[in-house]
């Protein structure tokens, strides 16, 4: 087997570069190691590791160190390769992706994964948007409006930044939930599902996932199941302000499915036709604004990369 490193040393405002050192310093397997260094870079890296892999009989091992969007990136860049496989050491802020899926902690359980004689992996699923005719995967949710606008505003933050050298990153969160309770704007959607439509009026947001967690541990979705052959759709409308402040609360222990103004359906594809210039975010990234009387497909891609599974 093959090791390899993506690391995003920028990750968690420098707490890529600082996890890499420690690993680095107590790895004792050989590996080869690539820094990203631009947006987009990880994919590109994981793509060039995984055409080797493919013109190979050899299995590859690819561990991105990061946050979410680093992750994000390797899978896209690893997609439908069967020899390639994904592991992942958390130095993000949000970290949502080792909250369902395994991580590792330390150098140590990365040389005792490389060393058995047996290297197990496990088939995920992994969700697709169709973003400007270009097909983008997400592992962990997608989703339009205020999801997507508290994406846009941590990610050019400079709020999250001082908060990571702290240690609450994650509270970076809250505070642009807060803020948009008061500056966003509600939208209209129609959703189309196995041929049958809805129309939903004033709407908070729409986020379709693959597994539980979104926002730095949010459990919106708390039945989604990586790697059963279907995606949640989870749609937030007709609650008020005050109302939705207190789902921010309730949604860390999932208990939010209760409200009446919280629906969520199960399936293979969902169609969205928006009416309005919205934010869309895959893992947290930002893919940009819809345009108006756009429509946004997302749909399941079964088994489609296979993570580490460590012992």
């Amino acid at each position: 087997m093959k090791l390899h490193f993506i690391i995003n040393e920028r990750a968690g405002n420098g707490k890529g570069k600082r996890v890499w050192k420690n690993l680095e310093n107590e790895l004792k397997s050989p590996y080869a190691h690539h820094l990203t260094k631009y947006k987009g870079h990880g994919s590109e890296i994981a793509e060039q590791i995984a055409q080797k892999a493919g013109s190979s009989e050899e299995t590859y091992s690819i561990i991105a160190i990061g946050g979410d969007g680093t992750i994000h990136e390797v899978v896209n860049g690893v997609q439908d390769y069967p020899n390639v496989s994904i592991g992942a050491v958390g130095a993000g802020s949000g970290n949502d992706f080792s909250r369902s899926f395994t991580s590792f902690q330390t150098a140590q359980e990365i040389d005792h994964y490389f060393n058995e004689e047996n290297h197990e992996f496990k088939a995920y699923d992994c969700g697709n948007v169709t973003w400007n005719k270009e097909d983008i995967r997400f592992v962990n949710n997608s989703g339009i409006g205020f999801d997507a606008f508290v994406a846009a505003s941590v990610n050019h933050s400079k709020l999250k930044k001082r908060l990571n050298k702290i240690g609450f990153g994650k509270l970076s969160y809250m505070f642009y939930v807060l803020r948009g309770l008061v500056t966003f704007k509600l939208f209209e959607i129609r959703v189309e599902q196995d041929g049958l439509q809805r129309t939903y009026e004033n709407v908070w947001f729409v986020t379709v996932s693959n597994q539980p967690y979104f926002g730095g541990g949010m459990k919106i979705s708390p039945k989604s199941v990586p790697n059963d052959g279907l995606l949640e759709l989870s749609i937030v409308y007709n609650l008020s302000r005050l109302k939705l402040l207190l789902m921010f609360i309730t949604v860390f222990f999932g208990t939010h499915t209760k409200l009446k103004e919280f629906v969520q359906v199960q399936g293979e594809q969902f169609a969205i036709y928006i009416n309005d210039e919205l934010p869309c975010h895959a893992d947290g990234e930002v893919l940009g604004i819809t345009k108006k009387d756009s429509k946004l497909v997302f749909n399941v891609k079964k088994k489609c990369w296979n993570m580490i599974n460590k012992k």
